[in-house]
């Protein structure tokens, strides 16, 4: 289920009413700008000029400010003002933090981009024909002492010849700009997998909601424009035009700052941690470094505090819903992290503030909405040190909808639902949104279509009120994770011995099972550690398992909700075998539960794959057991029974050896020829193939004449060799189709050996 929520096309129209208003042309580098709007005649209201920056009013005439209420609505706070920026020249070679967060966005709002940082840079200023460039000054470029270059990421109009500015006591200490006005360099990533290449043209934009802050400033940046691609959702999301892509920037500029005491944490030989982005050791011909990204925490701290938006109260006020404290439960699971570190390092509060994208605020945003079907972390670092100097979470009333349903007594888990769809993201200025993590409910991946009724007797201890709450905090945990600096860790289930006192995990950064989430409600043993070390409390790296996200598709060991010690034979197997004994006895054609068979078998081949050699023997016999020859059939099978069996098996050994890369899931390479492996897959193949136990279908016995073609093998080649001589002798006595079929066979086997090496 997918909801977006945008506003009515009358508010939308508005914006761009005020956009036109108040812009001065923006755009591309090489567009033309549209002429200024008059300003409104000289009240002699004077502008008070103190402070680094300064916002200066803009009000439009009395006929334009009208025009524009009538078309604005709400989408803006003051209908019939903007401002210019003057910035004190004594202040352009300074250096500033320039924070971008891409506040809302349409189409797609969240799910395509919204609510997410786009990126910190470290900037100065420099005052060059008429115009205030923004270098990128940041200390990662430098190769040497002599080429440190100067980067220029902005240029913006220098304001001239308005009055109220201009008569100002002390205006010429100051530059003017109009902060709309700049290049807009706004440009379009693709999906997940690449980039789209589109390009993105700004047409209108207007600036609001300046703050003066103790350390700098912020403002909003409302813009329109277009790309010269569609987007491929925008239906989706309610855009009358796809190519048309609206939004607002939430903008900050702060003085830069070091914390006093902070020292970066060297790379350890594994990657626990999410890494600052590279940079140059100077003078070192190129060479370039990277540390653990983190907080300056440290005890004697003041905590770092993080806002719940008072929209958390309206989901708690929902009947259904007041039963449970979910205000605790996300308390819980911001301050849990404290016991890690053995003193108050974070702490949790309710606040009524809307300014979700604050640069000067931690928040987690809770959103209203019971459809969207993640939740996600990021933040905004120092791009010199890797310190982090702000975070943010995203997590939706999804969450606790889905736990309300599903941790009942005898409650199905609910069908699975798609994963946010890969689409356009926007860039700013070679800021891009990069977020930490995407975390979607098992109930709604493809994995709920395991049997999550096994597991409810573990549950027994717990009231619904409980797990409810635990599944809440369990998803906070692993948000707050994430901004700490730590990276998932796919191997904590590993920790899992099966016994009734055994952690489901040794990690909240692990991704299992809903029912298994509510068992972890504070760190386990590896995120103690893993903090420890991060942090300087400890100088020991951690002990336990791990595998993050690049090991995926590496190790078999390394799967997200998976169980146990060990995962093929306790877990993969079980699973994998009482599926096969449910599709052997379903009626149902098993063309039409293929996409639940290609999810399920992709687990135990992946260990034939990839595991070593006793492991990849092992995984093989195990997986085919109840299928291969001489088939077993029990003695209430229904008529079904051996053609579903015969349909099975083959499918089984195609996948493994025959269909394309696309369908394997991660694991995407043929097994090796090795020779714990190879004997026993000929042996199941030739007797496929020569149908020794005389339920196997001709479909089945083709395939396996490619198989064996396949391997590419002496032992291999014999098989069909053999194969060809046993059916040449049959071919006399059979007759009708099974003649036919069999001469079709023996025609199909001359041409796999004739000749049978490549």
């Amino acid at each position: 289920m997918w909801r977006s929520r945008i506003a009515s096309r009358r508010v939308w129209l508005g914006a761009a009413s005020l956009a036109l208003a108040l812009s001065t042309g923006c755009g591309s580098p090489t567009s033309t700008p549209p002429q200024a709007v008059p300003e409104a005649p000289d009240t002699g209201k004077p502008v008070q000029l103190d402070g680094e920056f300064v916002a200066v009013p803009r009000e439009l005439g009395g006929e334009q400010k009208q025009q524009v209420r009538e078309k604005l609505g709400s989408v803006v706070d003051d209908a019939g003002t903007s401002f210019y920026l003057a910035i004190r020249r004594s202040e352009l070679g300074q250096k500033w933090f320039m924070t971008a967060y891409l506040k809302q966005n349409h189409p797609g709002g969240v799910a395509l981009g919204g609510a997410s940082t786009l990126g910190t840079r470290v900037v100065s200023f420099k005052e060059r024909n008429g115009k205030l460039f923004v270098l990128d000054v940041d200390d990662r470029k430098a190769m040497s002492d002599i080429f440190d270059p100067e980067v220029v990421v902005e240029a913006y109009p220098i304001v001239t010849g308005y009055a109220p500015f201009n008569r100002a006591r002390g205006s010429e200490a100051y530059v003017l700009i109009d902060p709309t006005a700049g290049l807009n360099r706004f440009g379009v990533m693709g999906d997940r997998y690449g980039t789209q290449g589109a390009r993105f043209q700004v047409e209108l934009s207007f600036a609001q909601r300046f703050r003066q802050l103790s350390d700098g400033i912020a403002f909003d940046q409302v813009f329109n424009g277009y790309l010269d691609a569609p987007q491929q959702y925008a239906e989706d999301f309610l855009a009358d035009n796809p190519y048309s892509n609206s939004g607002t920037l939430a903008l900050a500029l702060r003085r830069y700052h070091e914390s006093p005491g902070f020292t970066p944490t060297p790379r350890p030989p594994k990657d626990y941690y999410f890494l600052s982005s590279p940079r140059f050791v100077p003078n070192q011909g190129g060479l370039t470094e990277q540390t653990p990204v983190k907080w300056n925490i440290h005890p004697g701290m003041q905590p770092i505090r993080w806002h719940i938006t008072s929209s958390i109260l309206t989901v708690q006020n929902d009947p259904r819903f007041q039963q449970y404290d979910l205000v605790g439960a996300v308390k819980r699971g911001i301050e849990g992290w404290n016991s890690a570190f053995g003193f108050k390092a974070l702490e949790a509060v309710v606040s009524d503030t809307s300014g979700f994208a604050d640069d000067e605020k931690n928040v987690l945003i809770f959103d209203t909405d019971e459809g969207m079907p993640f939740a996600f972390a990021d933040w905004r670092t120092n791009p010199n040190t890797g310190e982090v100097r702000g975070a943010s979470i995203y997590a939706p009333a999804l969450w606790v909808a889905l736990a309300h349903e599903q941790f009942t007594e005898d409650a199905p888990l609910l069908p699975a639902a798609p994963e946010p769809r890969p689409a356009a993201r926007l860039s700013w200025a070679g800021m891009r949104e990069e977020r930490l993590c995407e975390l979607m409910p098992a109930a709604l991946r493809e994995a709920a279509l395991d049997d999550g009724g096994s597991r409810r007797a573990e549950l027994a201890p717990l009231t619904k009120k409980q797990r409810v709450e635990a599944f809440l905090t369990n998803v906070v945990l692993h948000e707050i994770g994430h901004t700490l600096g730590l990276h998932h860790n796919f191997k904590g289930s590993l920790a899992n011995d099966g016994s009734p006192g055994s952690p489901p995990s040794s990690s909240v950064m692990d991704y299992f099972d809903d029912a298994d989430a509510v068992r972890l409600v504070t760190p386990g043993a590896y995120d103690v550690a893993a903090v420890r070390y991060l942090y300087g409390l400890s100088s020991q790296l951690p002990s336990q398992a791990f595998c993050t996200g690049s090991d995926v598709g590496v190790d078999p060991y390394c799967n997200t909700i998976d169980r146990f010690d060990d995962p093929l034979t306790k877990f993969y197997l079980p699973r994998f075998h009482a599926r096969l004994d449910t599709w052997m006895r379903d009626t149902k054609p098993i063309s039409q539960i293929l996409r639940t068979f290609d999810y399920q078998v992709k687990f135990p081949l992946q260990f034939v794959r990839a595991g070593n050699a006793q492991t990849q023997a092992f995984a093989y016999t195990q997986t085919l057991a109840p299928l291969r020859p001489p088939l077993q059939i029990p003695a209430d099978a229904p008529a079904t029974y051996v053609a579903q069996a015969d349909e099975l098996a083959w499918r089984i050994l195609a996948r493994l050896y025959l269909d394309p890369a696309a369908s394997r899931g991660a694991f995407t390479a043929n097994p090796p020829n090795s020779p714990e492996l190879l004997p026993p897959v000929i042996a199941d193949v030739k007797a496929i193939l020569l149908n020794t136990d005389g339920v196997r279908s001709y479909t089945a016995r083709r395939t396996m004449v490619d198989i064996l073609k396949v391997h590419q093998t002496l032992a291999s080649y014999a098989a069909l060799n053999e194969a060809h001589d046993v059916l040449a002798a049959q071919l006399p006595s059979l007759s009708g189709d099974a003649r036919l079929q069999t001469a079709d066979l023996l025609a199909r086997v001359s041409a796999a050996i004739s000749p049978y090496f490549r």
